[in-house]
């Protein structure tokens, strides 16, 4: 069951409803990650990625910070350190909040080839402590 919670209401769905190709174009990967830096619901994301994801399967990372620049270099030498590979620059969007206190970086589409490299991405990513959300 995926919850889904909008204007103060909780919406329930069946897992087979989301991941239906009923009406759309079933060309994506449906990605399960996402939530603040200290939420710590490892165990309930690994049980739903078994159920939803096949690896090795490409996807992108965001997170979302203060610092600028610097915050966004910081994201991508995490992301690096973890697949050992450079991510090319087309690869690499960054996009400042309205009022400019925070920074979304957007980096991928990145080959990853199991569950625990995801977590892993997500790991090296959390140990900036400008950041404050990630999908």
């Amino acid at each position: 069951m995926f919850y889904l919670v909008k204007h103060s209401q909780l919406f329930s769905f069946p897992k087979t409803e989301i991941a239906s190709s009923t009406g759309r174009v079933a060309q994506t990967t449906n990605v399960v990650m996402g939530g603040t830096v200290t939420d710590d619901a490892t165990d309930e994301w690994l049980v739903l990625d078994k159920k939803v994801n096949t690896y090795p399967t490409v996807r992108g990372f965001t997170a979302i910070g203060t610092g600028g620049d610097d915050f966004v270099q910081s994201m991508v030498v995490a992301v690096e350190s973890v697949i050992e590979e450079s991510i090319p620059k087309g690869q690499i969007s960054q996009k400042v909040s309205a009022k400019g206190k925070y920074v979304s970086v957007k980096i991928g589409p990145i080959r990853v080839v199991s569950s625990e490299q995801v977590q892993a991405v997500y790991n090296a990513m959390k140990k900036d402590v400008r950041m404050k959300f990630f999908l």
